[in-house]
């Protein structure tokens, strides 16, 4: 599958290493020393003994797709998959190398914002090491916060969330933890699509916070370090978003101590459903919207014009609209900026700042 090839195999049919060079960044994407996948159909002919290892025809029209034929540009789509296959054909793992922090976000398809790439994270009891292909840390996983897909074993998403808080930073833990949340109220991302076309439960809150309190505090308390700063961000996260921006928007919330926002708000007009909002503010008639490019790419016109009426409907209701785009969620500044801006009267509902005692 995804065409993955060795160098030993390349070699054996009488491709030479002059030509394995060339063919890099045209028909070979490398992926380890000594690892490499076919991602295009090469029409030149010194590489021709390489394209008959093509067995994956759809791997190659995937990658096609996801690439700009104009200026080559490749998706972050894309550029995941590289990372997902490079973490998963690494041939070198031991007995007991554990896959963790970005390089498990990858394999359990987390949405990271440019996170580090190129090299496979590696926890190890004892070994501590370094070069082009991984990064191997000293550190014990314990057996509990392990689990294992084909030849890797690599750190539960659970544990693969708490531990990039540490490694990105606390926006990409926040949201990695949401994101596992989320499929674990909902059994899986299309288990939770599926909720967000047809209505969420009722129940859905506390079913949240029982998965919070029989599956994710265990994997907190197991932790060696911080488990004071992911407890923090533990007691924020929720299951209501629906993209990376929406968890980034609610990360900020927690950061800027602003308090009274609900998630996935359905708005009446009378007794007729208007529209569900990503963040109401009940209390100050104020809504925020999280926008996002790729749902008007998948969806048209059509949508545009229908949030355009809804929009001035909500309006006319007497309800505030703050609408940020992605670059503002992913910037607390800009969005506490443009946030206050234009809607001052939320800095009536700022909590007070809680004093740790800590100098």
């Amino acid at each position: 599958m995804y065409n993955v090839v060795r160098t030993s195999e390349l070699r054996a049919r009488g491709v030479q290493s002059r030509c394995i060079r060339d063919a890099i960044g045209c028909c070979l994407l490398a992926l380890t020393q000594g690892m490499y996948s076919i991602v295009v159909r090469c029409s030149n002919p010194r590489h021709s003994a390489i394209a008959e290892f093509v067995t994956d025809e759809a791997w190659i029209k995937r990658v096609a797709e996801l690439t700009d034929q104009q200026s080559g540009l490749l998706r972050f789509e894309l550029l995941d998959m590289f990372e997902k296959l490079r973490v998963a054909s690494y041939p070198h793992y031991g007995v007991d190398d554990v896959i963790w922090r970005v390089s498990a976000g990858f394999i359990h398809d987390f949405q990271l914002f440019r996170p580090p790439r190129g090299k496979v994270f590696i926890a190890h009891p004892t070994r501590r090491h370094s070069s082009a292909d991984v990064v191997r840390t000293s550190k014990s996983v314990p057996e509990a916060d392990v689990v294992r897909i084909g030849k890797m074993s690599l750190t539960s998403p659970i544990r693969t969330a708490f531990d990039l808080i540490g490694q990105l930073g606390e926006p990409e833990g926040f949201a990695a933890l949401e994101t596992c949340l989320r499929r674990s109220v909902f059994g899986s991302d299309a288990g939770a699509d599926e909720a967000a076309r047809f209505g969420y439960p009722p129940d859905t809150q506390a079913l949240a916070e029982r998965r919070i309190a029989e599956d994710f505090m265990p994997v907190l308390l197991r932790l060696s370090k911080g488990q004071s700063r992911a407890q923090r961000l533990l007691s924020a996260v929720g299951p209501l978003s629906e993209s990376y921006a929406e968890s980034r928007f609610k990360y900020n919330l927690a950061q800027l101590r602003l308090t009274g926002f609900r998630q996935q708000t359905r708005i009446w007009d009378g007794r007729a459903f208007l529209t569900r909002v990503d963040f109401l503010h009940r209390e100050s008639r104020t809504i925020v919207l999280v926008d996002g490019f790729s749902k008007y790419a998948d969806n048209g016109v059509r949508l545009v014009r229908k949030e355009v009426r809804q929009y001035n409907r909500l309006l006319e209701l007497g309800y505030r609209i703050v609408r940020l785009n992605f670059n503002e969620v992913i910037n607390l500044e800009e969005c506490a900026t443009k946030l206050f801006g234009q809607a001052p009267h939320l800095r009536a509902f700022i909590a007070p700042r809680q004093r740790s005692g800590v100098r």
